[in-house]
Parts: structure tokens; sequence; C-alpha cells
């Protein structure tokens, strides 16, 4: 339910031209422009050493979308339309990389290909003011057609089959806040292409949604600093994730300090608690029993200045902030960028260790495998810390008869732990690795903070 709700809370980040920009980097056409190639053709009229060589290998994702088609006995678009379609987007691109006043005669590949590399997104993005993908490719597609002729470009199957594959493609990109505009991520068909990214500032945070504002774009703003501020290369980000971490569980406890304290007084009050169930071992059944139980355990919580619904306050500030970090470390475009011992970090983690094909070659198995492992270990300690503390603490109180409400809750407690560790690690799994980081620094954090306030209370009690 958890994954369900997160991954509908929280918006994605990424704007028309953020995704007009991944896309290109998928599928580029089918034109290589090089200077004096003997196997090209011409590009424009009168330029003798910029040529066109024709090739699907630039563009695998097309291949894939022509080979579906033909799966499916879809008409294919010929050569000749996506040649028109490439030399819209070169002369686009040349255009907003040189000004109107370009002369096409002089320009050379060097040229031709720096423009596509920053304005071929423009064959993707909204010919109109909505922005709305695919308009302009919609527009030059219409115009072909009236050139070149119905025949030779894509009909309505074609075009319904190659939108949804590209959109499919990018569904799950969603690493685009960045502070600054910029080149981020590990895209395109061989996985190691920049996209640019739009800067995204507080404004437009609020305008997706007051978590999105209030609590995802300030964690995100925060990975972005501190991986630029600690130098990048993978390992710049780790230590942002561990410092934001730490930042996010700081504030989270100074919000439920209280409530958090009144957890461990519980915890230091198991052998108090034990000692009143023991008194009343038919509780279970005899409501007598059973109301004078309730009575006697108020009265402990009371004199103790202990409130049992406060810990309901902890886990109401803890989801929305788990989301919001979830939305940051899924969103933040430095996280894409980079990588640790071959993981990248906005990959998801699960994703990776299944990727088990490559694993004697690919160095983000083995780091995915591990903080995994590391992961799932941290959060056993944190949660089974306090169970085990909690039996240290009632060993030596002296169980005078068969208490079967008591053992009935404490099977009932051991059984909500262990679904709940089982839930953690599950979403562990499906989530990317900068949460299993997050996760991990995480449960570091409330093992150490346990051990703190027992040492405290023990002292106290004392």
């Amino acid at each position: 339910m958890a994954v369900v709700l997160i991954s509908g809370c929280t918006a994605s980040f990424c704007s028309n031209n953020d995704r007009a920009n991944i896309l290109y980097t998928y599928e580029k056409g089918i034109s290589i422009y090089e200077d004096n190639s003997t196997e090209g053709a011409d590009v424009f009229t009168g330029n003798e050493t910029l040529k066109r060589r024709v090739t699907y290998d630039n563009s695998p994702l097309l291949r894939e979308v022509i080979a579906d088609a033909v799966s499916k006995s879809i008409n294919i678009p010929t050569d000749a339309y996506f040649v028109e379609i490439d030399q819209k987007i070169l002369e686009t691109a040349l255009v907003s990389q040189y000004g109107a006043s370009v002369d096409f005669v002089d320009i050379n590949a060097e040229e031709a290909n720096l423009a596509l590399t920053s304005f071929g997104y423009l064959k993707f993005t909204g010919a109109t003011e909505e922005n709305n993908l695919f308009e302009t490719w919609d527009a030059w597609t219409a115009e072909i057609r009236l050139s070149l002729g119905a025949e030779q470009v894509p009909n309505q199957d074609f075009t319904k089959l190659y939108k949804e594959k590209l959109n499919t493609t990018i569904a799950n990109n969603r690493a685009c806040i960045a502070i600054n505009d910029g080149n981020y991520g590990k895209y395109g068909s061989d996985g190691n292409t920049e996209a640019f990214i739009e800067g995204k500032d507080w404004g437009f945070a609020w305008s997706k949604g007051p978590i999105e504002g209030l609590l995802v774009y300030p964690v995100a703003f925060l990975v972005d600093f501190f991986s630029n501020a600690f130098g990048m290369n993978g390992w710049g980000q780790i230590g942002a994730v561990a410092l934001v971490t730490l930042i996010v569980r700081s504030l989270i406890l100074l919000v439920t300090i209280k409530s958090t304290m009144g957890q461990q007084k519980m915890q230091a009050l198991q052998p108090e608690l034990a000692k009143i169930q023991q008194k009343y071992p038919n509780s279970n059944s005899n409501q007598a029993e059973k109301q004078r139980l309730a009575q006697e355990q108020m009265a402990l919580y009371k004199r103790h200045k202990i409130n049992p619904l406060g810990q309901i306050l902890v886990l109401i500030v803890q989801f929305p902030v788990f989301i919001a970090v979830w939305g940051a470390m899924t969103g933040a475009a430095v996280l894409s960028s980079d990588a640790v011992l071959g993981l990248n970090l906005s990959a998801g983690l699960g994703t990776s260790i299944l990727n088990i094909v490559d694993w004697p070659n690919f160095a983000g198995w083995w780091t995915a495998v591990v903080l995994f492992i590391m992961m799932g270990l941290a959060q056993f300690i944190s949660m089974k810390l306090p169970q085990w503390m909690q039996k240290a603490r009632t060993k030596n109180v002296k169980k005078l008869t068969k208490n079967p409400a008591q053992d009935k809750q404490a099977k009932q407690m051991k059984w909500f732990s262990n679904i709940m560790l089982v839930m953690i690690v599950v979403m562990g799994f499906s989530l990317p690795a900068a949460m299993g980081v997050y996760w991990f620094i995480g449960a570091i954090i409330s093992v150490i903070q346990t051990l703190i306030m027992q040492t405290i209370m023990a002292r106290s009690k004392k």
C-alpha cells in the first residue's frame, strides 16, 4: 500500500522540454553527418563539405519500433521520410545555435553535430504555446506528407506505435529536479548519454503541489547543493545523501522528541509492565481482570507522563517525510549523473540486482547486492534492538503462572515486527539505490539513537 501511495503522491518535475531532451538521446534519426564522406550524400545545396550518411545504427530505438511494426503488419515509412525529418531538425537546430542568418553552405560536420546536441530536442517539443510532446513532429510529418505522398510517411497505426514506444521508454525517468540548467543523467541507447535538464525553482515546485513545494524540493535542493560541494564523482553524491539523511532525521527527532522519549520510556518500563501483567493471568478471557490490567497500565503511564497514543505522532510525521525523501531521491537530477562502484544512485536497486545476466562484467550488480544486504541487516538490527533490550530487562521477572494474554500480545508484536521488516526490505528492493543509502544510514542513526536514549533512561531510573 505504501509503495502505491508513494508512487501517486509525488509529481514528476520533468517539463516537456526535459522529456524532449531525454527522448532525443534515444531517437536521433537515421542521419550521420560527416565531412567529405565518400559514402555520404549532400546535405545542403552548394555545400561540398558536409555529407549525410544514412544508417539505422544511429537509433536502435527506432529499429525496435520498425521491427515491432513489421511483426504487426503495419506500413513502414520510407527512408526518404526519415531523412526529411532529419533535415528539418538540422536546419532548426542550426538556426537556434547560430542565428537566423546562418549560411548553410559554410556548415561543417562539427558545427552540425554541436547544434544537434544542443537543440535536437526541438524535434519532440510542442509547436504551440501548450508545448505538448510530438506537436512539432506531427506538424513536420504533415508537411512531408504533402511533398512525398501519404504512402511514404507514418500512417495512424505507425504513429501510435512510435509515440507509445518513445513514451514508454522515458515513462519512469523522473530525475529532473536541478538547481541550475545543465546536462545530467545516463540516457540513450548506449546508457551513457547526458540530457539537458532545465533548472527548477521553488515556485515551480509549489505549482506541482504542497508536498513537492514544502518537502520534496528542499530535500532535492540539499542533495544537489551538497553533491556539488563534495565534488560529485559518485562519492560526492553518497556524502550528500548521508548528510541529508542526518539533517532529515534530526529534524524529525526535534519535531517528535516528546513522543520519541515516550516510546523509549515505554521500553524502559517493560519490566514494570511485565509485573502488572503477571498479576492478571486471565485478562484474556476475564473482563474484570482485563479492565483492572488496563487501569494499572494507564496509571503507570500517567505516573511517568507517557501518552501511549503519542507514538502515532511519530508515524504521522515520518510517513510524509518518507514520501518527500523518496520523491527527492528519485527526482534529483544530480543523482542520475556519475556512479559509485558502477552503480547509478537513481537506478532502481532491484532493477540493478535483477540485471544478473551481466553480473561478471557489471560492477554495479555487485554494488547493488552489497548495498541491499547492508540495508537489510541495518534495518533488521534497528527494529530488533528494542526487542532485544526489552527481553534483557524482563528476563529476571519471574512468571508466577501462565499468562495467555501476555503471551498472545508478545506473539502479535513479534509477528507485526517481522511483517514490517519484510515490507521494508521489499520496498527497498523497488526503490532507487539512493533510498537504499538513505535507509542504511537512517537505520544506523536509529540504532545510535536507541542506545543513547536507553542509556539516559537507565541512569535516570537509578
